[in-house]
């Protein structure tokens, strides 16, 4: 392979078949963006996007859990500003496996606590781990605690395999 500079511009001018090369290479490396492969102990999936409004509007950043009623594999997503989760079969794989799922979702707000940098003093340390054990961090739901639970939630969702579904969870006060 021959690469030169270019005396006007001072780049590179490699020949067309390096730079067919180096794209292929990248295509190779970087998977096309596709996603992690799915092992071949988890059954085909399918598409799945679930939408959750609470009173009409669209929730942002809840998480929405899937557990199969039968079945071994759980499901998550969490929803983005138009209240969109796209469901990955054990957090990590697009899609769900067929089957019929309780579904639980959960928007909680976490105050922000500050209890100092971690100390280097063994002593002062021992004692910045007793006031990290003793915090007690109120929690607030901002959707109804019961969507929180699957026993609670009376959420389900149904999954068939072949076409993408998009499914919409209008939660209720």
């Amino acid at each position: 392979m021959r690469i030169s500079t270019s005396p006007l511009t001072g780049h590179s001018t490699a020949t067309p078949i390096a730079a067919l090369l180096g794209l292929g290479m990248l295509l190779v490396i970087g998977g096309c963006g596709t996603g992690p492969v799915k092992p071949d102990h988890i059954p085909d999936l399918a598409p799945l996007t679930i939408t959750v409004n609470y009173h009409g509007q669209p929730v942002d950043g809840a998480s929405v859990l899937m557990a199969p009623t039968s079945g071994q594999f759980s499901a998550a997503g969490t929803t983005d500003r138009a209240g969109r989760a796209v469901m990955k079969t054990d957090a990590t794989y697009d899609g769900v496996v067929p089957g019929e799922y309780r579904v639980s979702v959960t928007k909680v707000e976490t105050p922000d606590v500050d209890i100092g940098a971690t100390p280097d003093d063994p002593a002062q340390y021992a004692e910045w781990v007793k006031k990290q054990e003793s915090l007690v961090v109120e929690t607030k739901h901002l959707i109804p605690e019961r969507y929180a639970s699957f026993g609670t939630s009376e959420l389900s969702v149904t999954v068939d395999q072949g076409t993408p579904a998009d499914v919409t969870l209008e939660l209720t006060p």
